[in-house]
């Protein structure tokens, strides 16, 4: 086993030190990003949109839709969200969402029994 100097240990300490800075400080970024992501695109249009989701779908697909739609403020975000989070599947249909509504809350309502009517009195 090779004897390494005082010197060549605490150099060898400090750049470890570094790397496991860089790797909390980017994670902490990358957690912040990704709860900011989450949250409703405008909380303050109340405005009910209809969107519906054709039979087939995939979770992808869905979140490319919401995107197009500016429910949801990155369709990435909410696909991991809805990988990692459902607790069953999107159900294809219409549903009436707000702006105002977060990703939790959207992927939650798509996995209700959409609305049947164009009734928009919810």
């Amino acid at each position: 086993m090779p004897h390494f100097t005082k010197q060549q240990l605490r150099r060898q300490n400090i750049v470890t030190i570094i790397v496991i800075a860089i790797l909390i400080i980017g994670g902490l970024v990358i957690h912040g990003w990704f709860n900011h992501e989450l949250l409703p695109v405008d909380t303050s249009d109340q405005t009910k949109r209809v969107v519906v989701i054709p039979k087939g779908t995939t979770d992808k697909q869905t979140g490319s839709l919401l995107k197009k739609q500016k429910l949801v403020r990155n369709a990435y975000v909410f696909d991991y969200y809805l990988q990692t989070h459902k607790t069953q599947g999107i159900k294809a249909g219409r549903f009436y969402l707000k702006r105002s509504q977060s990703t939790p809350q959207i992927v939650e309502k798509l996995q209700q029994k959409p609305t049947a009517t164009t009734n928009t009195s919810e």
